[in-house]
C-alpha cells in the first residue's frame, strides 16, 4: 500500500510539472476529417493528442479544432476507417485528414464471430468486442478474469467451485441455458475451438475478444453455442505498410498475507470450556474404547490423562494455562506464509515486407503464492502471413506453452485433530524443533503400542511439505495453418487446418521419511506375534504418485468467402464445412519402494488384500495403472449471409448443420439444423429522421436456435471395470444405458435490440430484451429398475427452462475539454429464469434449503433458489421454534415431514427467491487529465438472497466449526428476548440443527456494492529523433472490498462463512517503439 501511495504522489507531482512546462507551448489546430474516397466529411471521428492525452471529436462537417505542441502526434479514428497518426509542427495551423475506409483496408478487423469478419454494420446479432486496452483496465493471469465486470451479462460465479466435467470456468452469459449439460460459453481463439486449460493463455497476447450472445451471433457455431460464445483475437502480424515494431510489458503484482484473524474461531476458553462439557458428558467415551487409536484434540487429551491419573491437577491446569496462550492462525501464518509475488513479462515484435508479415511474441508468468507454492510459465508465439502474390495468401499461427507448478505449504483448513478444527495449536517448540501434529492418530498411542518395530507415525507438518511434493508439467501446441486463394477480389477460398495437444503429468513424490510414506508403510505392516519381525507389503522406500493427461484435437474446414458491394447493395456471406476430433486420454498409477538416485520402484501386489493397522480389517494397495480414453468427432455444414441495403437495411441468415458420435444414430439422421435470421434499420440515416440530437440510431432483430451437448454422453451403453467385493477378480459393470435418441439440446433466442448516439457521440450506447427458451434439455427420467439394477432413472432429452432479461450498456463523455475529460459508463444486466418442464418430479421446496448453489429443478422457479423454514424464534429453553399447522412448535421432524411436496406447507416453509443475482452491473468512471488517465469501477448485485453460515451444535462439537453468531447464543433464561441463535445443545438433535440452518432467520438479502478496481495510468510519446516511443506506467489496485451491503450483519454475501480475498497491488510499464 505505502508503494501504491509513493507512486501515485509521483504520477501526481509529474503531471503538474508537465502541465507548468507545456502550457506556453501549446498552439490550437484547426481540422478536418473526411472519407478519403468520395471526400465527404466525416462526423463524430476521434482525435487524440498522444503525447498530452487531449481528445475531441469531429462535428458533422468533420471539422474539430485542439491544442497541441510541436512535435505531438494527431492520432484520428473512427469505426468503419483505419486509423492514421499525423506528426504536428509548429506553424501549421491547420490539417485536412482523409481516412480510408475498413473496406479498401485488408487487414482491418471490426468484429470476429470466428468464422467470419464483419463490420459492426453488417451485423443484426448481439455482441460486445472488448479492445486491447480495456481488457489492460484489469489485471490477471486468466483473460476471462479481465473480461468481468467490463461486459454486460457476463457473470462470475461466486458459489465455492470446484471445475467438473459439465463446468471448467465458473462464468456464465445472459445465464444459464441448461440443466445437466456443459454451462461453459463456448472458447474460440483465432477463429477455432479452444480445448485446452484458459490460464494457458497469456492475457498480453490477446488483441481483442468478441462476446457473442444471441441466436445470430452464436447460430453458427451449432450444437455447441448455446451458453454464449467468446472469440478471442491473438495480436495478428502487421499491415503490409507498417514498420518493424516492437512492444514490451511488465508488471509486477503482490498482496498482503491471509488475515486469518477475520476467520471466526470461538475464544480459547470458550472452546476449552465445550470441550469439558463434552468429555464430562462422555462424547468421547466411544471413541476412546472403540478407536483409541484416533486423535483426540489437545484438550481432550489432557481431561483423558488426568481421569487416568497419569497427571495431577495441577499438571492438567499447567496445560489448560498453556492452551490459553496459544494462537494457532498466528502459528500458521509464521510457519509457512510469506508475502504472495507475482510477476508477468511480454514482449512482441512485428514487422512487414511485401512477401511477409510477421509478428512474434515471448510471455513469462512468475507467480509465488503465500503458501511458498511456485508457477512458472512461458509462452511464445509465431503469426506469420506469406503473400505470394494477390491470389495466394498462406496463414501460420503457431501457440506454444510450458509450464511447472509445484506445491507448497499445507493449507490452514487441513490442521484438524481427528477432523476437528481448534483453535491452539503450534508447530514448534521454543528451541524452534519440530512439533508433531495429530491429525489422524493419536502418536503417544500408538508409539506405546508399536513400540520401535514400526516408523515414526507422527505427523511433523513443519518441514514436511518439503518431503512431499507434487509438481505439474504442461505443454500446449496449438498450431492453425491457413491457405487463402483469391478467386476474384470480391470471392475467396479458405482451407484451414487447426491442431491442438496439451499434455500434463502430474507427479507426486513423497520420500520415504514424510507423513505419507511412512504412514502407508505402517498401516501395511504385519507384526509377527511370536518372533516380532515385521513384514512390509507396502516395500520401505518414498511413494511415486503419476497422474497423466492428454488432449488433442484438430480440425479440417474448407470455406468459400463472399464480400461485394452492387451499387447501394452489399454482401458479405460465407459457406462452409468443416470436420473435428478431440481425443482425450489419461492414466494414473501409484509406485512403491521409490528412491530418485538411481531412479527405482519396487514390485508390489495389488491384487491379494492385506491385514491393516492400527484398525485391524483388510485392504488391497492401491495404485494398479487405470487408464481413461474417449473420442469425439464432430461434422458440420454451415452458411452465414449478411445483406445491406442502402448501407440502410440489413438482414442476416445462418444455417448449420452438425453430427456427432455424441448421439445415436436416430439422432444424426435427422435433419434437424440450427438456424437464425435478423434483421437491422439504421434508423438515423433516414431522411426523416432529422434529428440534431440523435446522430447515431439502429434497430436490430433476431431470432434462431443454437445449441448445448454433454460430451460424455454416448450412444452406446457405458462401462466401469472394477473388482469383485470377495474374489477381487476383474469385473465390469455397466454404469450408464444408452439411448439412441438422445440428441443436443436446443436454445431458442429472441434478441431485440437497440445501438444510438446522441449529441455527436457525446452518449452512446445500446440496449437489449431477450427471450431465451432451453428445450430437449438432459434430465433424469425413470425406468424400470427391475431391467438395469444399478440405478433407477436415466438421462433423456425431457426438460425446459425459460429465462428473459435485459442488457444496457451506456458510454458518455460528461466532460471533454483539451485537456481534461469525464467518461462515465453504465453496464446494466437483468436475467431472470425458470423451470418450465422436468419429467422426474421428485423435489420439494424442502430441497431448496440450502445455499442455492446446485441447480434443482423444480417446475415454476428459478434454477438456484432457496427456500427456508418459517421462523418462530427462541422459546425459554433456547431451543428455535418453527410453525406446525399455524402453531409454534420444536417438533422438527414434524415440521420438516409436513414439508414434503412441490409446494409445502406454506405456513411451515416458505420459498425465498433467487439464489443468484438476477440485476447486476458496473459503474465505471473514466478521468483523464493531459497524460493521465484514471478509472475505477463500482460493481454491484441485487434481487437476491443468500443463506448465511450458521453455528449449530452438530457442526460444533463433531468438528470445532463455528461462525460469529457462536458469540450471540443463548446461554440462560431470559436471553430469548435479545438473541436469535439457539443455545449449543448436547446430545446433538441433527433435526433441531437442520431446521435453525434452514430457517428464514439465516437467510439475507445479497443486494451489495464494491469497489472492483482502480487505475491510474500515465502516457507519454517520445520523439526520438525519427522514432517514437510510447510508454504507459500505470497501477492498479483490485479486490477492494465492499462500499454497501443490504444486510446489517457483518457478512459480506459472496463470501459468507469464508474471508474475503485481499486487495492486491500492481505495477506495470508498457513501452512500445
Amino acid at each position: 500500500m505505502k508503494t501504491f501511495l509513493l507512486m501515485l504522489l509521483f504520477l501526481i507531482i509529474s503531471g503538474v510539472a508537465n502541465f507548468a512546462i507545456g502550457q506556453d507551448l501549446m498552439s490550437k489546430i484547426a481540422g478536418r476529417v473526411i472519407n478519403s474516397e468520395n471526400k465527404k466529411p466525416i462526423e463524430a471521428a476521434s482525435i487524440i493528442i498522444l503525447r498530452g492525452n487531449s481528445k475531441t471529436k469531429s462535428d458533422h462537417e468533420g471539422r474539430f479544432l485542439i491544442s497541441a505542441n510541436h512535435g505531438d502526434s494527431v492520432l484520428v479514428s473512427h469505426i468503419g476507417y483505419h486509423t492514421k497518426t499525423i506528426l504536428y509542427r509548429s506553424g501549421t495551423s491547420s490539417l485536412t485528414v482523409m481516412l480510408v475506409p475498413v473496406a479498401n483496408v485488408l487487414d482491418e478487423v471490426m468484429v470476429s464471430s470466428g468464422y467470419q469478419q464483419l463490420r459492426p454494420n453488417e451485423m443484426t446479432g448481439s455482441f460486445q468486442v472488448l479492445d486491447k486496452k480495456t481488457l489492460d483496465q484489469q489485471v490477471g493471469i486468466n483473460i476471462l478474469d479481465r473480461l468481468n465486470n467490463l461486459t454486460p451479462g457476463f457473470r462470475k460465479g461466486t458459489f465455492e467451485f470446484q471445475p467438473n466435467r459439465n463446468e471448467r470456468l465458473n462464468i456464465s452469459i445472459r445465464g444459464l441455458s441448461t440443466i445437466e449439460a456443459s454451462k461453459d460459453p463456448l472458447i474460440v481463439l483465432d477463429g477455432f475451438i479452444y480445448e485446452g486449460d484458459i490460464d494457458n493463455i497469456d492475457p498480453n497476447s490477446i488483441a481483442s475478444v468478441t462476446v457473442l450472445k444471441d441466436a445470430a451471433a452464436t447460430s453458427i457455431w451449432g450444437a455447441r453455442a448455446g451458453n454464449g460464445v467468446i472469440v478471442l483475437t491473438s495480436i495478428n502480424a502487421a499491415n503490409k505498410s507498417q514498420k518493424t515494431s516492437v512492444s514490451i510489458s511488465h508488471t509486477i503484482t503482490t498482496k498482503r498475507i491471509t488475515d486469518y484473524n477475520k476467520l471466526y474461531q470461538p475464544a480459547n476458553l470458550d472452546y476449552i470450556q465445550a470441550e469439558q462439557e463434552l468429555f464430562n458428558a462422555g462424547y468421547y467415551d466411544g471413541k476412546i474404547e472403540q478407536s483409541p487409536y484416533l486423535a483426540l484434540t489437545p484438550a481432550a487429551e489432557i481431561f483423558l490423562a488426568r481421569r487416568k491419573g497419569l497427571i495431577s491437577a495441577q499438571d492438567s491446569t499447567v496445560m489448560i494455562a498453556k492452551l490459553l496462550t496459544m494462537d494457532g492462525k498466528a502459528a500458521y501464518r509464521n510457519a509457512f506464509l510469506k508475502t504472495p509475488f507475482l510477476q508477468q513479462s511480454f514482449a512482441n515484435i512485428s514487422g512487414a515486407s511485401d512477401l511477409i508479415r510477421y509478428n512474434f511474441g515471448v510471455g513469462n508468468t512468475l507467480d509465488l503464492s503465500e503458501n511458498k507454492a511456485k508457477d512458472n510459465k512461458i509462452n511464445l508465439y509465431l503469426n506469420n502471413s506469406f503473400h505470394w502474390n494477390d491470389k495466394f495468401e498462406l496463414n501460420l499461427n503457431v501457440n506454444f506453452l510450458t509450464q511447472k507448478q509445484r506445491s507448497g505449504t499445507p493449507a490452514f483448513d487441513l490442521f484438524k485433530y481427528g477432523g476437528k478444527y481448534v483453535p491452539f495449536f503450534e508447530f514448534r517448540n521454543a528451541e524452534g524443533e519440530a512439533l508433531p501434529f495429530n491429525t489422524g492418530y493419536r502418536g503417544n498411542y500408538l508409539d506405546q503400542l508399536y513400540g520401535d518395530k514400526l516408523l515414526d507415525w507422527n505427523y511433523y507438518p513443519l518441514h514436511d511439505y518439503e518431503l512431499d511434493r507434487t509438481t505439474t508439467r504442461k505443454n500446449e501446441l496449438y498450431a492453425i495453418v491457413q491457405a487463402k486463394y483469391n478467386i476474384r477480389p470480391y470471392l475467396s477460398a479458405n482451407l484451414s487446418y487447426q491442431y491442438q495437444t496439451q499434455r500434463k503429468a502430474t507427479e507426486r513424490i513423497a520420500q520415504v521419511d514424510s507423513y505419507y510414506a511412512r504412514n502407508l508403510i505402517n498401516i501395511f505392516s504385519s507384526i509377527d506375534p511370536q518372533s516380532g519381525s515385521v513384514a512390509h507389503p507396502v516395500p520401505m522406500g518414498g511413494i511415486y504418485d503419476l497422474n497423466n493427461g492428454d488432449v488433442s484435437s484438430y480440425t479440417w474446414r474448407g470455406q468459400l468467402n463472399f464480400d461485394r458491394s452492387f451499387g447501394v447493395h452489399h454482401i458479405n456471406a460465407i459457406l462452409g464445412a468443416e470436420i473435428r476430433e478431440v481425443l482425450s486420454k489419461g492414466a494414473t498409477s501409484i509406485s512403491y519402494g521409490y528412491s530418485a538416485d538411481p531412479i527405482r520402484t519396487k514390485v508390489v501386489d495389488y491384487a491379494n488384500f492385506y491385514p491393516t493397522l492400527p484398525a485391524g480389517g483388510f485392504s488391497s494397495i492401491q495404485g494398479n495403472v487405470s487408464l481413461m480414453k474417449s473420442v469425439n468427432r464432430f461434422v458440420s455444414h454451415y452458411a452465414n449471409v449478411a445483406y445491406l441495403y442502402k448501407q440502410r437495411y440489413g438482414l442476416s441468415a445462418s444455417i448449420r448443420k452438425d453430427g456427432a458420435n455424441v448421439f445415436g444414430v436416430n439422432t444424426n439422421d435427422k435433419y434437424n439444423p440450427f438456424w437464425s435470421v435478423g434483421a437491422s434499420w439504421q434508423l438515423s440515416k433516414e431522411k426523416f429522421a432529422d434529428w440534431k440530437a440523435v446522430n447515431d440510431l439502429q434497430l436490430r432483430a433476431t431470432y434462431g436456435y443454437s445449441g448445448n451437448i454433454d460430451p460424455s454422453r454416448t450412444p452406446l451403453p457405458v462401462t466401469e471395470t472394477t473388482s469383485g467385493r470377495y474374489t477381487n477378480y476383474p469385473a465390469f459393470v455397466i454404469s450408464t444405458l444408452n439411448d439412441p435418441s438422445l440428441r443436443w439440446e436446443k436454445v431458442r433466442t429472441l434478441n431485440l435490440g437497440l445501438r444510438f448516439g446522441l449529441f455527436k457521440s457525446r452518449i452512446t450506447g445500446s440496449f437489449d430484451y431477450y427471450v431465451k427458451k432451453s428445450t430437449d434439455l438432459y434430465g433424469n427420467s425413470l425406468i424400470d429398475y427391475t431391467v438395469f439394477g444399478k440405478a433407477n432413472t436415466t438421462v433423456k432429452n425431457n426438460a425446459s427452462i425459460r429465462s428473459q432479461g435485459a442488457e444496457l450498456n451506456l458510454t458518455a463523455e460528461a466532460i471533454r475539454t483539451p485537456n481534461f475529460s469525464w467518461r462515465p459508463a453504465v453496464l446494466l444486466s437483468l436475467n431472470k429464469n425458470k423451470v418450465l418442464e422436468y419429467y422426474n418430479r421428485q423435489f420439494g421446496l424442502i430441497n431448496l434449503v440450502g445455499n442455492g448453489a446446485s441447480i434443482i429443478p423444480i417446475v415454476g422457479r428459478p434454477l438456484n433458489s432457496i427456500a427456508a423454514f418459517n421462523w418462530g424464534g427462541l422459546n425459554e429453553h433456547g431451543d428455535p421454534q418453527g410453525f406446525l399447522v399455524g402453531e409454534l412448535s420444536t417438533d422438527y421432524q414434524k415440521i420438516r415431514n409436513s414439508t414434503v411436496g412441490e409446494i409445502g406447507d406454506s405456513q411451515t416453509i416458505v420459498f425465498v427467491g433467487s439464489s443468484v443475482p438476477q440485476l447486476f452491473g458496473n459503474l465505471i468512471n473514466t478521468f483523464s487529465y493531459r497524460n493521465f488517465e484514471l478509472s475505477f469501477n463500482l460493481s454491484f448485485k441485487a434481487n437476491y438472497y443468500f443463506r448465511k453460515e450458521a453455528t449449530n451444535s452438530g457442526n460444533f462439537y463433531t468438528y470445532g466449526k463455528a461462525y460469529s453468531d457462536y458469540d450471540r447464543r443463548w446461554q440462560s433464561a431470559g436471553d430469548e428476548k435479545y438473541t436469535q441463535v439457539p443455545r449449543v445443545k448436547y446430545p446433538i438433535d441433527a433435526n433441531r440443527d437442520a431446521f435453525y440452518q434452514g430457517s428464514t432467520v439465516n437467510v439475507l438479502k445479497g443486494d451489495h456494492a464494491r469497489l472492483e478496481y482502480v487505475n491510474l495510468s500515465w502516457r507519454n510519446l517520445w520523439q526520438l529523433g525519427s522514432k517514437k516511443l510510447n510508454t504507459r506506467l500505470f497501477l492498479n489496485a483490485s479486490n477492494l472490498g465492499l462500499i454497501w451491503k443490504s444486510n446489517k450483519e457483518d457478512v459480506d454475501p459472496d463470501f459468507s462463512g469464508r474471508l474475503t480475498p485481499n486487495p492486491t497491488y500492481s505495477l506495470g510499464l508498457n513501452v512500445n517503439f
